[in-house]
């Protein structure tokens, strides 16, 4: 068995971010329907969650960029680019982070108005959009099946074709 390193916490965490937006994302728009508090209150800690694991994501993300240093069919632009905009979705998710925090200190006692919702609403929104487009910028770094512009060559590049045991 391989040791954990900081590339495997990079991939295990990586898709936390995404899911945790939408999924805050998902509450917040339920909760226009339905019990409003209870799923506003569930989508500020969702948002809290969503913003740590993304400050995880980056911690680990300069171990993963290593491992992957000197793999065929690894191109480091791919890499900058993806390092880039995860900078700003760091950024902003980590904002959306505090402020959910604040919101749940705020109105620890009462509910959550209902403009306060619409704002983070608009901000989820902003927040799943990058963290989506953050994560598929860093699927072109390995998966050439979502790459602009690739073909068969670069998917035989980063991964050969293999033979079958008969």
């Amino acid at each position: 068995m391989s040791e954990l390193t900081g590339a495997h916490l990079h991939l295990l965490v990586n898709h936390v971010p995404i899911i945790g937006a939408f999924f805050a994302l998902a509450l917040l728009v339920a909760s226009y329907f339905w019990s409003p508090d209870v799923l506003r209150r569930t989508a500020c800690a969702v948002l809290i969650a969503t913003a740590l694991s993304a400050w995880a994501s980056d911690l680990s993300g300069d171990s993963a960029a290593g491992a992957l240093r000197g793999m065929p069919g690894v191109r480091r632009d791919d890499i900058r680019a993806h390092e880039q905009v995860a900078g700003t979705a760091l950024l902003v998710g980590g904002l959306l982070g505090v402020l959910a925090l604040a919101a749940l200190v705020r109105w620890r006692r009462n509910p959550i108005p209902a403009r306060a919702a619409h704002a983070m609403t608009l901000a989820t929104v902003v927040v799943g959009a990058l963290m989506a487009y953050v994560g598929l910028l860093g699927g072109r770094i390995r998966h050439t099946e979502v790459r602009p512009g690739a073909g068969i060559t670069d998917a035989m590049t980063v991964e050969p074709p293999r033979t079958r045991a008969r």
